[in-house]
């Protein structure tokens, strides 16, 4: 897996995949963040070390208009809720659609009064995997399900919110009170 480090003292970005050795004022950022920091950088904003020496963006003298900072920071909230949703699924376009197609078996395997195995290939692969029988793959998957559309809704909610108020704010400092207050909801233990 590929990590990224930003260094303060190099003013730049470092990886495990390509870096053999790293400065030692290296700190670990999430690929979100890199990103976030990229696209920050593309609409003007300079990446510079917070206290921690963790990257962050920030005006040119306040030459970047109040709208390009407002992008920026809600492209910030966007990939942060990324990191945050990858927190309880697995990334890809093709898992996303596994996920769906076992729910929509679990679904129909509930709903049948005679169901027959071959009618849900997906979650008949994971028999004795995730479950010992159909049955119990599809309350399994189901009872995921649940548990992700609360956490989703949850975080969709708190991103939602976040944009919305960071463009409802009159200044950048207000804007950026806005992200730096985002507490994303802590996995039930």
């Amino acid at each position: 897996m590929n990590r990224f480090y930003y260094s303060s003292s190099q003013s730049g970005f470092f990886t495990n995949s390509v870096h053999a050795v790293l400065p030692d004022d290296a700190v670990e950022i999430t690929p979100s963040e890199h990103s976030a920091l990229l696209n920050g950088q593309a609409v003007g904003l300079r990446i510079v070390a917070d206290a921690n020496g963790k990257p962050i963006l920030q005006a040119i003298d306040n030459a970047i208009p109040l709208e390009v900072v407002k992008l920026t920071l809600k492209m910030q909230i966007d990939q942060s809720a990324e990191t945050e949703r990858l927190k309880y699924i697995t990334p890809g376009t093709g898992q996303a659609m596994t996920y769906q197609q076992k729910v929509a078996e679990a679904q129909a395997y509930k709903s049948a009064t005679n169901p027959n195995p071959e009618d849900y290939p997906i979650l008949a692969s994971e028999v004795g995997i995730t479950a010992p029988t159909l049955a119990e793959v599809a309350d399994t998957v189901l009872a995921a399900y649940h548990q992700w559309q609360q956490i989703g809704a949850a975080i969709e909610a708190i991103r939602l919110g976040a944009k919305r108020d960071i463009d409802e704010s009159t200044t950048e400092a207000a804007a950026r009170a806005v992200l730096d207050s985002v507490t994303w909801p802590q996995p039930a233990i």
